[in-house]
C-alpha cells in the first residue's frame, strides 16, 4: 500500500495531499480565483478484513483561522491539545482508517455558500475568532467574513467526507462504519456536517464543539438515521463552548439519538488526549467507567459502530410480533437505548418514545387503540445500517369503533442485530369530496 511510514507508528503508511474538492476563494477581490483542498489518508497494518474497515474522518481546530492538517496543536495556560493528526496515528494503528482533513481559512475569502446553513444570520460567536486575528497580526474581520469563512469550512469537511465515502473501497472501508469528529472549529464542522448537511456518518465526535441552540433545534431529528454524538468541553474551555456543547447534547437528546458528554476538568479549551473526564450526561448505556478522553472516543466508537447484522427475516419475525400483539418477543428486537416515533403526534416526528420503557408503553399504546389490529401485506428491505417495512393495518378504532384500512410503512435504523429506532408512516385518509 503506497504511502510513508508514520514517524511514531512505522507500521502505518500515510498518504498525504490527496485532492477532494476545490474550494473558491478571494471572494469580493480582484484576485477571486480557487485552490485544491486536499486530505491526509493514515491507513492500519495489514490486511483489511472482508467487511471493510471502519473510518474516523477528522477536522483539526483553530478558530477557523489557523492550523492545518498536519498541525493544530496550540497551548493555553500551560494546557496543550493532541492534534488531530496524532489521534489519526493512534487510532489508525487500532486498525480504524483516519483522515485528517484540510479545509478553507477565513483570511482566504471563501465565497457564501448557495444556500446558508446557519439559521440565525446575526448570532455569531466571535471573541475568539477576533483574538486569534490578532494573534496572526490580521485586521479585524466584517460578520459577513467570518460567517462565510465557518460555513465554508462545515462544507469543506462535509465535501470531504462525502469523497471518502465514494471512494471507500479504495481504503477498504466499511461506509457504514464511518465517523466524523473534530476539535474547535473541526468539531463544529463535523457536528454541522452531519446533522444540517446531512452526511452519512455513523458517528460524530467534537471536541470542544456543538451547535448554536436555534440550529440544533432545527436540524436535530432522531427519525431521520442521524448519528449519535459524543461531547467533550475543558471545565474553563472558551466562553462560547460549554453553552453550544450542551445545546447540541439536548437537542440529541430530546431526538432520541445516542448521546454522550463529558467535562475535562481543571482544563481550558486546549486538553490532551490523556486528560481525565468526568461524565455530564448521556443517553447510551455505559461511559462512566472512562478514565481519560481517548478512553472515551474508543468506547463509543466500540458502542456506537457495531455492525450491523439484521435482515429481512428478523424483519419480517417482527412484524408478525406486531400483528400477534406480542410485546415481549418485540421487545426482544430492540436496543437498549432504542425509539419509537409514532405516525401521529405534535412534533415533526409525531410522538417519540425514548428508552425500553417509553418504547414499550409506545408499542401497547397502539394495541389499546386499535384492540384487533393488524398489519398485513409486509414486505421488507434492507440496506446495512438501515431498513424498511411496508404494510397495510387494519383495525377498528376503540373510541368510535370506526374501521381503519392505511397504507404505511416503517423506517428503521440497526445497531448490531437490534433495532434501534423504528419510525412509522402512514397514509391518512380523507373523506370523498362532495359530488
Amino acid at each position: 500500500m503506497n504511502g510513508i511510514a508514520s514517524d511514531t507508528h512505522p507500521a502505518i503508511r500515510i498518504q498525504r495531499d490527496l485532492r477532494y474538492g476545490t474550494g473558491s476563494i478571494g471572494y469580493g477581490t480582484v484576485q477571486a480565483g480557487s485552490r485544491a483542498l486536499t486530505l491526509d489518508a493514515y491507513l492500519p497494518p495489514g490486511e483489511a478484513p472482508a467487511a471493510g474497515r471502519p473510518a474516523l474522518v477528522m477536522a483539526h481546530g483553530g478558530a477557523y483561522h489557523r492550523g492545518a492538517k498536519d498541525r493544530d496543536e496550540f497551548e493555553q495556560d500551560g494546557s496543550r491539545n493532541t492534534p488531530v493528526h496524532e489521534y489519526c496515528e493512534r487510532f489508525a494503528a487500532r486498525g480504524y482508517v483516519c483522515f485528517s482533513i484540510g479545509y478553507r481559512l477565513t483570511q482566504e475569502l471563501p465565497a457564501p455558500q448557495p444556500h446558508p446553513i446557519k439559521r440565525d444570520r446575526q448570532q455569531l460567536a466571535r471573541g475568539r475568532t477576533d483574538h486569534v486575528r490578532g494573534l496572526l497580526g490580521l485586521p479585524p474581520a466584517s460578520h459577513e467574513e467570518l460567517l462565510h469563512g465557518s460555513e465554508a469550512c462545515w462544507a469543506d469537511v462535509a465535501d470531504a467526507f462525502r469523497f471518502i465515502a465514494a471512494n471507500a473501497a479504495r481504503w477498504a472501508i466499511d461506509p457504514t462504519r464511518m465517523v466524523i469528529g473534530g476539535f474547535s472549529a473541526g468539531a463544529f464542522a463535523s457536528a454541522y456536517a452531519a446533522y444540517a448537511l446531512g452526511v452519512p456518518a455513523a458517528a460524530v465526535v467534537c471536541l470542544s464543539g456543538g451547535m448554536y441552540a436555534d440550529d440544533a433545534e432545527h436540524y436535530l431529528h432522531g427519525a431521520r438515521g442521524m448519528p449519535p454524538v459524543l461531547l467533550f468541553a475543558g471545565e474553563h474551555d472558551l466562553p462560547s463552548i460549554p453553552e453550544r456543547t450542551l445545546a447540541l447534547a439536548e437537542g440529541a437528546a430530546r431526538a432520541g439519538l445516542g448521546m454522550r458528554r463529558y467535562r475535562v476538568p481543571g482544563k481550558p479549551h486546549f486538553y490532551d488526549r490523556e486528560s481525565p473526564i468526568v461524565l455530564q450526561a448521556s443517553t447510551l448505556p455505559g461511559g462512566e467507567d472512562c478514565p481519560t478522553v481517548e478512553s472515551a472516543i474508543l468506547a463509543f466508537l466500540e458502542q456506537t459502530l457495531v455492525a450491523p447484522q439484521v435482515d429481512t427475516t428478523q424483519l419480517e419475525a417482527f412484524a408478525r410480533a406486531w400483528s400477534r400483539h406480542d410485546i415481549e418477543a418485540l421487545m426482544s428486537f430492540m436496543s437498549d437505548d432504542c425509539v419509537f416515533h409514532s405516525s401521529l403526534g405534535p412534533s415533526a416526528s409525531g410522538t417519540r418514545y425514548i428508552g425500553r420503557d417509553e418504547v414499550r408503553a409506545g408499542f401497547m399504546k397502539a394495541w389499546a387503540d386499535f384492540p384487533d389490529a393488524q398489519w398485513t401485506r409486509a414486505r421488507h428491505f434492507v440496506a446495512g445500517s438501515r431498513g424498511v417495512s411496508e404494510w397495510t393495518f387494519v383495525g377498528t378504532r376503540a373510541s368510535d369503533g370506526q374501521r381503519v384500512e392505511v397504507d404505511g410503512c416503517d423506517l428503521f435504523s440497526f445497531r448490531g442485530d437490534k433495532i434501534r429506532v423504528k419510525d412509522s408512516w402512514r397514509k391518512t385518509r380523507t373523506p370523498p369530496a362532495d359530488s
